[in-house]
């Protein structure tokens, strides 16, 4: 049991700093008042924020 907690606790913290080094440029935009990245065109296709409404 303490052998899959430290696993899965080591698991988390991997995908963390994937996270962090994927969205660098966003968090480098936010704190120094850029403006943020274009997102790529995949993340667009899956995400409704980068999808336009017609009007």
């Amino acid at each position: 049991m303490k052998n899959t907690i430290r696993t899965l606790i080591n698991c988390c913290f991997i995908m963390l700093g994937i996270f962090l080094i994927i969205h660098r440029r966003v968090f480098s935009a936010l704190i120094t008042g850029e403006p943020m990245p274009e997102p790529p065109e995949w993340h667009k296709k899956f995400l409704c924020c980068g999808k336009k409404e017609e009007t």
